[in-house]
């Protein structure tokens, strides 16, 4: 057996492991729930997004949490669209709303830290809430996600999943809505675990005093993104608080999946250019990342290995057949948890298309430039520099 088979060979079974892994952690009991009203700051950072933010407004309005022990901060991340007055509009209707400035830019945080840092220290809350512009959300979300705060809880990371506009599903956003659903069924799982492993800024939720605690984004603040999952590493080497997954569907936010390959691949782009950067705060989850990208490059150059003869066909059919099992499993766990029965109609396709999409999206991860919010980032420039000690 040649080297590539033996690294192929080995990179499955840890993939089929670790997948395993995330499944029984899924099945784990539920954890105990808090009856505290403490008083909450929701933070939401907007850039240009006229389009969404009226309906974000208008959901977090409708909240079953009482509205004087809550407040929802927006802040206007220089928007140059109808974001400014359309947020002076609803402030005029909605009580509890504040609108900030984002302070200019020093160098010392990227755009969107940047923001959600002005309202974080402009917020009176003790736990911090954070989404997005456009997501919609329920009403039950705030008393929902208050529920897994008990006192040793720093932390809780909350289910968001992808939808289409208007109700309708293109093909592509069904792709999308089965890739990111079986990502959060990941991350409940290993949070079920005790070694959580993502979190979306779209749904999540930390104490103050955790926040503060790892010097807020300041060791992570020259990265682009990671407001979510990068603090979560933070909070869960430096600190002793845990960090929860809140599995009820009152809890749960949408947002909008993205129309075109060319808005997927610049997401996707944007979402691993972090990864390199979690050596620096996980190595085993880093080891992890590495592991699915070589199981994918081993299948996607393997194929046509096996078909040259270099390589037995056996060993493609068995990585084949243990990776589609394992993700199968978990796949119909996530949808019938999460109330998208729909998506395993897609899964045969999805699984395909799958391992030249990871190898394409670790590859742009780490070369070239994405564009987020209007502002074009090159990667180069963030990829290697290092986070400050304590």
């Amino acid at each position: 057996m040649n080297l590539f088979s033996l690294i192929f060979l080995f990179s499955v079974g840890i993939y089929c492991c670790i997948i395993l892994l995330f499944f029984i952690g899924l099945h784990l009991p539920p954890r105990r729930k808090s009856n505290a009203m403490p008083f909450i700051s929701v933070i939401i950072a907007a850039r240009n997004e006229e389009q969404n933010i009226g309906n974000c407004l208008q959901d977090l309005s409708q909240q079953t949490y009482p509205a004087d022990r809550f407040e929802i901060i927006v802040v206007d991340d220089h928007s140059t669209d109808a974001t400014p007055k359309l947020l002076q509009d609803y402030s005029k209707e909605i009580p509890n709303l504040r609108i900030l400035k984002a302070t200019p830019l020093n160098g010392k945080l990227t755009p969107k830290k940047n923001a959600i840092n002005c309202g974080i220290q402009q917020s009176v809350g003790d736990i911090i809430f954070t989404t997005d512009a456009d997501c919609r959300i329920k009403p039950t979300w705030i008393e929902s996600i208050l529920g897994y705060f008990t006192e040793e809880v720093g932390m809780v990371v909350g289910f968001s999943q992808f939808i289409g506009r208007d109700g309708k599903f293109s093909f592509i956003e069904k792709l999308q809505a089965l890739d990111f659903i079986s990502l959060m069924a990941s991350a409940e799982g290993s949070s079920n675990l005790g070694f959580p492993l993502a979190a979306s800024g779209q749904n999540l939720a930390y104490r103050r005093k955790a926040f503060d605690e790892v010097g807020g984004f300041e060791f992570i603040g020259h990265r682009v993104s990671g407001d979510d999952v990068l603090l979560l590493q933070l909070i869960r080497r430096l600190t002793k608080w845990k960090i929860r997954f809140a599995d009820s569907s009152k809890s749960f936010n949408a947002t909008y999946a993205k129309t075109s390959i060319s808005e997927i691949l610049n997401q996707r782009r944007r979402w691993a250019s972090n990864a390199p950067f979690q050596i620096k705060l996980n190595k085993l989850f880093y080891l992890l990342l590495v592991n699915v990208f070589l199981v994918n490059i081993g299948l996607l150059f393997g194929i046509p290995l096996a078909v040259f003869g270099s390589i037995s066909w056996r060993l493609i059919l068995l990585g084949l057949c243990g990776k589609v099992v394992v993700e199968l499993i978990i796949a119909i766990k996530a949808c019938f948890k999460f109330h998208r029965i729909e998506l395993l109609k897609i899964f045969p396709a999805w699984f395909i298309l799958q391992i030249p999409y990871v190898f394409l999206a670790g590859i742009m991860g780490s070369f070239g430039s994405f564009t987020w919010k209007d502002r074009k980032h090159e990667i180069r420039e963030i990829a290697l520099e290092p986070v400050s000690k304590r």
